[in-house]
């Protein structure tokens, strides 16, 4: 997590760290954490909505209602 805060730090618009930090807290179980910053990607690149729905990273987050909300709007 700390390599993905520096890269936030250094570029605070690159919707990939935001993303792939998303992935992580996703795989770490820690649902609240994942959907803050799959938010933060999508609002950089909306494309990241279209990806995080088939991504396996979010697997164990993905019949959340509120990962649901997120990737269906």
């Amino acid at each position: 997590m700390a390599s993905y805060d520096q890269a936030i730090n250094i570029k605070p618009d690159d919707h990939d760290a935001w993303y792939n930090k998303a992935c992580s807290y996703s795989l770490l179980g820690n649902l609240d954490l994942a959907i803050e910053n799959l938010q933060q990607a999508i609002n950089l690149n909306p494309e990241c909505r279209e990806m995080a729905k088939t991504d396996t990273d979010f697997d164990n987050i993905r019949e959340d209602r509120q990962f649901q909300d997120l990737i269906s709007r």
